[in-house]
């Protein structure tokens, strides 16, 4: 789950932190929804997939059925077996603000083994994708060091009344409701469910909502039924580089490189706060030289992604070092990759339709608010989420949306020990009232863990027996994070 911070497009990016339908081949005449091969694409990603491809209409207020009409968009990847099972598996993206079929590409390997006898139904949640996708792309040459919650609550009046849509009409329980349509008019009687990151809510509220057709669940990366997307985000950030960090120094080596990282990094803080810094140098993808601005805004967005998966956080220590003497480069070097890869990664109007809605209303100044403080990324990060929702209207969200989920459906809980923002303890607390349920947290990884090492396999036995008494997860306590930097070229030997 993202959250936004201070910072130009690195603000849209971290936030914090899913119909075109279709099928596999073979199946089209039992569906009312009319299919045809496609190829789906993540720009970026440079990675494709084939799929089968429609549209599914739905109503934008669906108290007005006659009304306005989105078209909501889905790729369905076939099975690899020539008759696949009739309950697929759904994948739900994170963000909030991500859409299915993007994300899905760089994470498809997790599934390799549940998809040999099951297609992957692939639904951009409407505001996100193709699916009406809500964007508020920043406009502001403000530097980061200049940018206040006034001009964030400019921003975000500009953004409302540019958006192509109602954004009362975004949240997760109109997205629900959307996938239930998708179900019924695709012929499906049950479903297995993926959620990652904020794709857990949607998945755990579908399962609230519609229990009858839900066959499995899995939940990586957890925020429980009951938890509020913003308040701790600073604390679970900082709690996870405080691990790194502490991981260094008890390795010899790593801690002769980089000494005392902490210190490194609260006075580079200090230092880009003070007197921010441009580093010229070649642009990630057209080779052009380029001035890269960097600032503590950068800096701390650049940190908190870092924290996410195992190769930035093994890269992370050298960053801070090579920065902190003066030499910028892999730093700013990271800053223009985010700047070029993500900058519409996340749809900004869907993602303050939902935590303006479903989080906002319920925040508390003064729960965790010393921790807060004292976590690297501080108070300005919740101000400025509490300024964006002042000005953006609050939308639809059922009855009992916030109440803890309770089922006895099998529901597999996966967790990084590190997690930046969403730790184990998440999962911990979502389970209280999940009676059939397994939680595996994956020693020294970050935030989403289904691709990991031997998790595809799990998955796929999860999803085969619907069952987890048989799941033996000892092979996932195995795992280690990728050995830390101790020069740009990598670890020492």
């Amino acid at each position: 789950m993202f959250q936004p911070l201070p910072s130009r497009r690195i603000t849209r990016l971290l936030g914090s932190l899913i119909a075109s339908t279709c099928v596999a081949l073979g199946t089209a005449s039992a569906n009312e929804i009319e299919l045809s091969p496609c190829r789906i694409d993540a720009g970026f990603a440079q990675t494709t997939a084939k799929a089968e491809c429609g549209s599914f209409n739905v109503p934008e207020n669906p108290a007005e059925p006659d009304g306005k009409q989105i078209a909501l968009r889905i790729a369905v990847i076939p099975a690899l077996a020539v008759e696949p099972l009739p309950d697929p598996l759904v994948f739900f993206a994170g963000g909030p603000g991500q859409g299915a079929v993007d994300s899905y590409l760089s994470m498809r390997s997790a599934f390799s083994a549940i998809r040999r006898k099951r297609d992957i139904l692939l639904v951009d949640q409407r505001g996100t994708g193709e699916s009406n996708q809500l964007p508020c792309n920043a406009v502001t040459d403000a530097q980061p060091a200049d940018y206040n919650l006034e001009l964030a609550v400019a921003e975000t009046t500009r953004c409302l009344d540019e958006l192509p849509g109602d954004p009362r009409f975004y949240t997760t329980s109109v997205a629900v409701d959307d996938l239930d349509r998708v179900r019924a008019a695709m012929g499906y009687d049950t479903l297995n469910l993926w959620g990652g990151s904020y794709g857990t809510r949607v998945a755990l509220h579908y399962l609230k909502q519609y229990p009858e057709h839900v066959r499995s669940v899995i939940i990586d990366g957890v925020i429980a039924a009951d938890q509020l997307l913003g308040p701790d985000l600073g604390i679970a950030a900082e709690k996870s580089l405080q691990a790194l960090f502490a991981r260094c120094a008890e390795d010899a080596s790593c801690a002769d490189t980089h000494g005392d990282l902490d210190a490194k990094f609260r006075g580079l803080m200090q230092s880009l706060e003070a007197e921010p810094v441009t580093v010229q140098l070649p642009h990630p993808r057209t080779g052009e030289m380029i001035d890269q601005h960097l600032s503590d805004g950068e800096l701390m967005g650049i940190v908190r992604l870092a924290s996410y998966q195992p190769l930035m956080r093994a890269l992370l220590p050298i960053m801070l070092t090579e920065a902190s003497e003066g030499r910028y480069t892999m730093m700013a070097a990271n800053a223009a990759m985010l700047n070029e890869s993500f900058p519409d990664l996340l749809a900004m109007g869907m993602h303050n339709a939902v935590v303006c809605s479903e989080d906002a209303p319920f925040f508390d100044d003064g729960y965790l608010a010393a921790e807060r403080e004292a976590s690297y990324m501080g108070e300005f990060q919740y101000q400025y989420l509490k300024a964006t929702c002042e000005v953006w209207p609050a939308g639809t969200v059922h009855d009992g949306f916030n109440d803890p989920v309770e089922s006895d459906k099998p529901v597999l809980l996966l967790s990084g020990e590190f997690d930046p923002v969403t730790p184990p303890g998440n999962a911990e607390r979502a389970m209280q009232t999940l009676t059939s349920a397994k939680h595996i947290v994956a020693p020294q990884q970050g935030h989403i863990i289904s691709s990991l090492g031997c998790v595809p396999d799990l998955l796929g036995q999860f999803v085969a027996e619907a069952d987890v008494s048989n799941l033996d997860s000892t092979c996932v306590e195995r795992l280690r994070g990728m050995p830390i930097f101790t020069s740009p070229t990598g670890p020492t030997p």
